[in-house]
């Protein structure tokens, strides 16, 4: 995790990544999954806690900073926004608990509500961190990739709750370069290698069914666009 101004930003984790650890630990090791098997679950290979190295107890930390999981001695336990977001039942229960651990990231809820849950272009945005949120300028600009990349996982599963207003307030997006997963290894349980490709959102890689959850977030998101689109431009046509 690194820090910028007053907000601490995941450097190595995705959200979809810790997602699928959350969903490991509760469904195979009662909710709480020690720090070994969580090692081994990125595909690193440990022999016990210390010889996990800091760049892994990184990665925890990490995960840790999307609320579905926190640091015990010798463990991480999954939270209660955890369950609920990972609800096999409920789908719009794990929507909203998705939605909640990530309105409980500051720099995600605080981007999402001052624009309207749209990313500004890629002309703008850095500008529009640094003079919303009082980024200092020099560390926006080395971690602007890095934030976008947040962004972009992130919006479609508040858009996914906040409903379609929100969602169609502003016309400017950015195209973003890739809102896949961090490659930790062969983490596919279904064997996919595909990707989805917008102009919008980029790339995002297809491993598993939390990015299949992602995409399908995107493509809602794009059919709304879509709609608004042409009923806008049918009163166009109506008024000329």
């Amino acid at each position: 995790m690194i820090t910028i101004g007053k907000y601490s930003i995941p450097e190595l984790v995705s959200f979809a990544d810790a997602l699928r650890i959350a969903k490991m630990a509760i469904e195979k090791y009662g909710g709480k999954m020690s720090n070994r098997d969580i090692a081994e679950a990125m595909d690193y290979k440990v022999k016990d806690d210390a010889s996990i190295s800091g760049y892994i107890f990184r990665k925890f930390d990490d995960m840790c900073s999307y609320n579905l999981m926190k640091r015990e001695r010798g463990y991480l336990s999954v939270t209660t926004v955890a369950y609920e977001a990972l609800d096999p039942i409920d789908t719009r229960k794990a929507e909203q608990g998705k939605a909640k651990a990530l309105r409980q990231m500051p720099i995600v809820n605080d981007a999402f509500t001052k624009w309207n849950g749209e990313i500004p272009q890629e002309t703008a945005i850095l500008s529009k961190v640094t003079t919303d949120f009082g980024l200092p300028w020099q560390e926006a600009q080395k971690n602007l990739e890095l934030l976008k990349k947040l962004f972009i996982e992130a919006f479609p599963y508040l858009k996914a709750v906040t409903g379609t207003q929100m969602a169609m307030t502003t016309q400017d997006t950015v195209t973003g370069r890739d809102s896949g997963m961090e490659k930790t290894g062969n983490i596919s349980p279904i064997g996919l290698n595909n990707e989805l490709r917008t102009e919008e959102y980029g790339i995002l890689k297809i491993k598993d069914d939390v990015s299949i959850d992602v995409a399908i977030k995107i493509l809602e998101s794009l059919k709304q666009k879509l709609a608004l689109a042409i009923k806008k431009e049918g009163s166009k046509s109506e008024n000329s």
